[in-house]
């Protein structure tokens, strides 16, 4: 396994009062079939136990679109781990271009295939870690991933918190969601009422969530996923605030 390691430079946390240095650790994960996946590992420095996130790429993007929000969670003392997908950034896998219809059609494919099995893996790296805290893990996901980050939070029933931007979960997942009141959820997307609400997938994952710390943040216009944060400045402290309540300061939910 190819490991590099690099100190990031100091970064703030939204309200600005504390700063700390973090490691930024470039990994390879094997999938099921054998395609080495390229991954980013965030912590703290120096590391110590404590709890985790995974987050996936929405389709038009890859890892390097959490760089930010990752940074920021791993200075708040949350490890993170962002996933390229197969065929995506320094990934292994066939290459999808283009931007036409036959193509989102041949990588939404792809991802519905292998995903399950590329994200399993990617999760069981993480949670492998020694100093992951294995009771305050979450998943998150943007766009096409808010689907594979729902459903893997179905199969982890490790995952206590989930962080969807912009998409759509399975019927499946949102059961599941309504059945664990133990799993809080936090979404967000734009809201364009004009062609329709574009938020209502992300409002109805959330709606079915018993747990009352699950929450909503809709914006005006629609600036899908990732884009919603140098739009919209107050979402991202929102998330890392919302996930430190979830991981860092609350007492794990017994299930």
């Amino acid at each position: 396994m190819r490991t590099f390691i690099s100190t990031v430079a100091a970064v703030f946390l939204a309200l600005g009062i504390t700063t700390a240095a973090i490691d930024r650790r470039e990994v390879d994960i094997k999938a099921p079939d054998g395609v080495m996946l390229a991954a980013s590992y965030y912590l703290p420095a120096p590391d110590r136990p404590g709890p985790a996130m995974l987050l996936l790429h929405q389709c038009n993007r890859d890892r390097q679109a959490w760089n930010e929000l990752a940074s920021d969670l791993a200075n708040a003392g949350i490890k993170v781990l962002t996933l390229d997908f197969r065929g995506y950034g320094t990934s292994g896998g066939e290459q999808i271009t283009g931007v036409n219809a036959q193509a989102q059609a041949q990588r939404e494919g792809v991802l519905k295939e292998k995903g399950p099995g590329d994200v399993d893996a990617a999760f069981a790296y993480l949670v492998s870690q020694k100093t992951v805290d294995k009771s305050r893990v979450a998943m998150g996901g943007a766009g096409c991933a808010v689907a594979p980050a729902a459903d893997a939070a179905m199969r982890h029933k490790e995952v206590i918190a989930l962080m969807v931007l912009s998409g759509a979960a399975t019927d499946q997942a949102r059961a599941y969601i309504s059945q664990t009141p133990g799993l809080a959820v936090f979404g967000a997307s734009g809201e364009n009422e004009t062609t329709g609400d574009t938020s209502k997938p992300i409002k109805d994952i959330v709606a079915a969530s018993k747990n009352p710390q699950s929450t909503v943040k809709t914006y005006p216009g629609f600036q899908p996923g990732v884009l919603l944060f140098s739009r919209f400045p107050d979402l991202e402290p929102l998330i890392v605030n919302w996930l430190k309540t979830q991981l860092v300061s609350a007492t794990p939910p017994t299930r």
